[in-house]
């Protein structure tokens, strides 16, 4: 079964077995009952976290972004009272509007949050500009992901979820013909995009490829809810480039 959750009107919480969800003001945030093992390559604190509190998706504009990334996430988890080791994300698109899915199976439980911004479609193997530790700016536009599982995983089983949840993304994205603002050619995502993964205490799988029940379950959510996310985004036009891009798509296509 699939649920996916229409975004709210203004500040809300959720709780589920094992998180609670809430956005405040221009943050949305996923708090754990206890602690957990969380795999991205977020701003802070990415890579493997053993013990993450957290997971932190922050709202800027590009003027934010192109400040100081870490310290303004940092800032933003001391207003909101975090305490100990949080993951932080940043986005351009408007937290409220994340779309949220579930899959399950028997006990095994899969929730999926995105959040998704169209401004910054690119795809694999594009021509890229940045150079790390050489200024640059930011663009915003970002499909952030949000991946929690109710049971524990080895590390190989957390990447190779997260492989299964970026093939999910990749599949929502070009089911909707978005192309790249760069090239014209079909997205694979943006420039920008995080996946956040987080596991529970116990069992520890090994295994989350295509033929397993934990990577059904895994693409499942992942699919509907950045497919949800981008839907939202699409419906609202908050991005002038997204709308090129259909543009784009329609000459090279000649109708």
């Amino acid at each position: 079964m699939v649920v996916i959750k229409p975004p709210p009107p203004a500040p809300w919480a959720q709780a589920a077995e094992f998180f609670q969800l809430r956005v405040v003001e221009e943050t949305l945030v996923v708090a754990f009952r206890r602690p957990r093992c969380v795999l991205s390559w977020a701003i802070v604190n990415g890579g493997m976290r053993t013990h993450a509190s957290h997971i932190v998706n922050r709202h800027v504009d590009e003027r934010t972004a192109n400040h100081d990334p870490g310290k303004t996430l940092r800032q933003s988890a001391r207003t909101l009272g975090i305490k100990g080791t949080f993951v932080g994300m940043m986005t351009g698109a408007d937290v409220r509007r994340f779309s949220m899915a579930k899959a399950v199976h028997d006990e095994l439980a899969a929730y999926a949050i995105a959040t998704a911004g169209c401004s910054n479609l690119a795809t694999a193997g594009e021509p890229g500009a940045y150079v790390e530790r050489r200024p640059a700016k930011v663009k915003v536009g970002t499909i952030n992901l949000i991946v929690l599982v109710n049971y524990g995983f080895t590390d190989e089983g957390m990447i190779e979820a997260v492989a299964i949840a970026t093939e999910a993304k990749v599949r929502a994205v070009q089911e909707l013909e978005l192309r790249s603002v760069a090239t014209g050619q079909p997205a694979t995502g943006t420039g920008t995009d995080c996946i956040a993964l987080a596991v529970g205490h116990h069992r520890h799988y090994s295994f989350c490829g295509k033929h397993t029940k934990w990577g059904e379950l895994i693409g499942r959510a992942c699919f509907e809810s950045v497919r949800g996310a981008l839907r939202s985004a699409l419906a609202r036009g908050t991005s002038k480039s997204a709308k090129s891009s259909r543009l784009l798509e329609t000459t090279l296509s000649g109708k």
